[in-house]
């Protein structure tokens, strides 16, 4: 029997090098083709994602592009009406956007008193219980600001609604053909479709899927710069 010499210093180092290159050459495909991670900035939507969290959007569903390029493989199927969507924003692509589709192509869009008619039905809306609250407790839930469980195509989630300013109207606006109405769930503050228009289905990036951590920068640990975790939010699924 021969015995085996170990490999040498050289031998090692390059083993560490290809193993590193195999391993950012699968994150780059995975970050081009399959799942990204982004942080949320701001609270335009609010309750359902907070500033802080950071999520998870899967990008297969809406085409596949090559790397470090707009150039599309296949091109991205049109989201439903509900989906949470990350895009590049229409007037400035070097930023990424997060809303949820509420008009796909061929809808008539419209809001009246602040509710979302799509083809002239009125999405169904349900007052929340004071216990269903609690878990928004660093949000201004107060006599301000009403929350309410907004139901579209059979698929719930959460928006909230600043008091008064009942006559906020829109439309009514039928959604072109390459085209999705966006909103924030903090309707009343959000910067949207409202404002800027429609998003083409060539700028979508992926799918809002998970909430993997969620920071709370507002309440730091004490005597220290380090945000909360809200722990409450930690691997929540994005309705």
């Amino acid at each position: 029997m021969t015995e085996q010499k170990p490999p040498s210093e050289k031998g090692l180092i390059r083993e560490y090098v290809e193993s590193l290159f195999v391993a950012i050459i699968i994150a780059l495909i995975l970050r081009s083709f399959v799942i990204a991670a982004y942080k949320i900035p701001t609270g335009s939507m609010a309750p359902t994602l907070k500033a802080g969290d950071c999520i998870f959007a899967w990008k297969l569903p809406y085409g596949l592009r090559i790397p470090f390029t707009r150039i599309s493989i296949i091109q991205p199927q049109i989201p439903d009406r509900g989906d949470v969507i990350v895009f590049r924003y229409p007037e400035d692509e070097s930023l990424s956007f997060i809303k949820r589709v509420v008009g796909v192509p061929g809808d008539k869009i419209e809001i009246r008193q602040k509710r979302l008619y799509i083809n002239d039905k009125i999405s169904q809306y349900e007052n929340l219980k004071p216990a269903d609250l609690k878990v928004f407790d660093d949000l201004p839930h107060n006599e301000f600001h009403i929350f309410q469980k907004e139901t579209i195509d059979n698929k719930s989630h959460l928006v909230m609604f600043r008091r008064g300013e009942d006559e906020d109207s829109y439309g009514p606006e039928v959604v072109p053909e390459d085209r999705l109405f966006v909103l924030g769930d903090n309707r009343d503050s959000s910067d949207d479709s409202r404002f800027w228009g429609m998003v083409p289905l060539k700028n979508l990036e992926g799918r809002a899927i998970l909430i993997w951590c969620s920071f709370d920068w507002e309440k730091r640990i004490k005597n220290t710069g380090i945000p909360r975790v809200r722990t409450e939010r930690l691997l929540t699924v994005i309705h």
